[in-house]
């Protein structure tokens, strides 16, 4: 005679619905990381698979973000400014009296008058170097962040080279300058100057300094008397709203440092689309690794959940069980990614003079809370859906048929 399964509890008494919880807790803490449970490694297994998938998805993202931040911190610095504004005009003083009217803008840091004539120079020794001449009254962000290896900075007519050229371009060397023109006959003449390098200098920016020769602007009009002269502005506030505030004052050439970089920050748009979708992809990863983690794990305890059934356990708290068991689990990984992810981060300082070495920028690296907390609510869900799934296919067979089978398809 075939005995009915026995109820956990007897018919007559009812459990507080906070003992029930208290006791599923208890079963799927067993069920994860106990030491009697013989599946415990691949709980550890699944833990640190995620928590290194996490912690990459996270590294990646934090490095990608602070080399776009210091790629466009040194052009807002050094190559475009925050705005630019062209006054078509080579007059000095009318230039500088409107760097001073724009200055008088509360929103403004910074403005000053500088102009570029691309140029190619050619050294004593041979070396040449096709760039550009600035001439500059240098203030602000730049003056500050602009360093002097050698020499004065802006002495009247001599040239300041970096110091990525001083192999070719030393300090007081000689070199012909050849530039272009107007011409009286032709739209343009080629001309030549001998000019000494006063100074070396450098700054963050390797392509600034490679391509860039300084002087001050009184020199650069000695070259080319024709230079439109230009204002750069440095401001901390948006620069939409200052150009609004610029273009009501006249001006009508005004352009940002996104707008003037249009082509190169498409490329950087590009390369952030590209690079959510390589996490997405990597997210994907995790997502399939979960799932069939997951699926192995319930698959390997069917014997235990015909048990569980066997002694009175619902279907809905064998599904409740099994659930929380996958929630901890993926809650833990997560937790010990993020532990990964945010120590990095702490120790990434004491190791950043490998990165300057090879890479040549300083990097200061952050992580953005809501991505992260975005994608570990994502995951955590899909932990929880792929759970739930595998144990609702599986308590759909017989409980006879989940002891005698290693597996039910």
């Amino acid at each position: 005679m075939l005995m009915s399964p026995m109820p956990l509890m007897g018919s007559g008494s009812f459990p507080s619905p906070t003992i029930e919880m208290r006791t599923l807790l208890l079963l799927c803490t067993r069920y994860a990381f106990s030491k009697q449970n013989k599946h415990r490694g691949t709980s550890i297994r699944i833990t640190i698979g995620l928590a290194l998938c996490l912690f990459a998805i996270i590294a990646v993202l934090a490095f990608m973000q602070a080399l776009q931040r210091d790629q466009f911190d040194d052009i807002r610095t050094f190559e475009s400014f925050d705005l630019q504004v062209d006054l078509a005009t080579s007059d000095k003083m009318a230039a500088q009296k409107a760097a001073q009217e724009i200055e008088a803008l509360s929103s403004v840091d910074a403005a000053f008058i500088y102009a570029d004539i691309p140029v190619i120079t050619q050294a004593s020794n041979g070396g040449t170097v096709a760039g550009r001449i600035r001439g500059m009254e240098a203030e602000g962000r730049f003056l500050s962040q602009l360093n002097s290896y050698r020499g004065e900075l802006f002495v009247p007519g001599m040239l300041a080279s970096s110091y990525s050229n001083s192999v070719t371009h030393a300090l007081k060397d000689e070199v012909k300058v050849t530039l272009l023109k107007k011409g009286r006959q032709a739209t343009v003449i080629p001309s030549q100057k001998s000019m000494v390098i006063g100074s070396l200098y450098y700054t963050s920016s390797y392509d600034f300094d490679r391509a860039t020769f300084l002087c001050d602007v009184d020199t650069l009009l000695s070259l080319n008397p024709d230079a439109r002269l230009r204002i750069g502005i440095f401001t901390r506030d948006d620069v939409l709203a200052v150009k609004q505030q610029v273009l009501k004052l006249g001006y009508e050439d005004v352009a940002t440092y996104k707008e003037v970089n249009a082509s190169l920050y498409g490329a950087m748009e590009l390369e952030q689309k590209m690079m959510t979708l390589m996490l997405f992809l990597m997210v994907i990863v995790i997502l399939v690794h979960i799932r069939n983690s997951s699926r192995r794990l319930l698959l390997a305890k069917q014997r235990e959940i015909a048990m569980l059934r066997s002694m009175g356990l619902t279907k809905k708290k064998v599904q409740a069980l099994f659930v929380m068991q996958s929630i901890l689990v993926t809650l833990i990984g997560c937790v010990l990614g993020l532990a990964l992810s945010y120590s990095a981060i702490a120790l990434y300082p004491m190791l950043s003079h490998v990165v300057y070495q090879s890479m040549g920028v300083h990097l200061v690296l952050e992580i953005r809370t809501y991505e992260v907390v975005f994608l570990v609510v994502l995951i955590l869900v899909f932990s929880m859906l792929a759970s739930f799934q595998g144990t609702h296919r599986i308590l759909k067979a017989d409980i006879m048929e989940m002891f005698s089978h290693d597996e039910v398809s």
